[in-house]
């Protein structure tokens, strides 16, 4: 299936989709730690996922740094 999200124009949008972002990435990281060490399977507490999304806010402040190191050297070879 292909999604053709709508474009983000303002900065509202564009910190809504990183808390989205965020709070999948946290979710996910729960998972994999929960499944894979503990076992537990069930919903990470508010705890859990304030930790995880300040993982994932590390993550997601790196992946965001590459892409505009990213469009600046496009823009340079254009």
């Amino acid at each position: 299936m292909h999604v053709s999200p709508e474009p983000i124009t303002t900065r509202e949008e564009a910190a809504q989709e990183r808390e989205k972002l965020l709070d999948f990435f946290a979710r996910g990281f729960h998972c994999t730690i929960a499944h894979g060490a503990l076992g537990d399977g069930g919903e990470p507490s508010e705890e859990a996922l304030t930790k995880a999304k300040a993982i994932a806010d590390d993550y997601l402040a790196a992946y965001e740094e590459w892409l505009v190191g990213l469009a600046a050297r496009t823009a340079e070879k254009d």
